[in-house]
């Protein structure tokens, strides 16, 4: 599912306009985007956590010309999904 089929999904289960809903969902993605970087983490209790991770520097490679270069430490978004969604995902 990508963003525009959850957007009308969500229009529809809402009886709300498409325009509203993906105002909402352009919302909210926009606000878990500002509590990670200011805050880390966001725990949202039944659905998972969000989380900023750290990767250091290390050693890659150019696909194209295969030259060894140094990728640059970097910080990335990470979800860790609760218990309660594993078990709906394992209990179809």
């Amino acid at each position: 599912m990508n963003k525009s089929e959850l957007v009308k999904s969500l229009a529809q289960d809402l009886k709300w306009s498409a325009s509203k809903t993906e105002r909402v969902v352009d919302s909210f993605f926009n606000l878990v985007s500002e509590i990670l970087m200011k805050e880390g983490k966001l725990n949202l209790f039944k659905f998972g956590v969000f989380t900023v991770k750290h990767r250091a520097s290390r050693k890659g490679r150019n696909p194209k010309t295969g030259e060894e270069l140094i990728l640059p430490p970097r910080d990335y978004p990470h979800f860790k999904p609760s218990k309660s969604i594993i078990n709906i995902i394992n209990n179809r």
